[in-house]
């Protein structure tokens, strides 16, 4: 699942390194499809690794990640986070109340900004 708006080279690229180390990808941006795509997936794990944003992120949500972060959030499943929660604003931390709420948080930096405002269990790697 990607932005309408993505730069179509990028996801091809992104999309062949996921085939080679065989990591499963919704087929289709088509929001119904996806949304039932990875409500079958989301069924079949045991964690959720969170990298669907990064720093770059500015709220608001847009499509198609506005449908899919809700479902990943009431999925009942533990959700680690690489960097920052998706949803977040990197200043202001999950200030809209519509990132995701992780377990865990995977930072290979110092906390500072939004990240400084996470409440579970950070994960520092040096």
């Amino acid at each position: 699942m990607h932005a309408i708006d993505a730069d179509v080279s990028f996801i091809q690229r992104l999309h062949a390194q996921c085939t080679n180390m065989h990591i499963p990808t919704l087929p289709t941006s088509e929001p119904a499809v996806a949304n039932d795509t990875l409500r079958s997936a989301l069924s079949n794990h045991d964690v959720i690794l969170d990298a669907i944003f990064g720093f770059s992120f500015k709220p608001p949500v847009r499509a198609p990640f506005d449908v899919g972060l809700p479902l990943l959030s009431s999925s009942g499943l533990p959700i680690v986070s690489v960097d920052i929660p998706s949803g977040w604003d990197v200043e202001r931390g999950n200030a809209e109340f519509v990132g995701l709420d992780p377990k865990r948080l995977d930072q290979p930096h110092r906390a500072e900004g939004g990240r400084a405002r996470f409440q579970g269990t950070p994960f520092l790697r040096w």
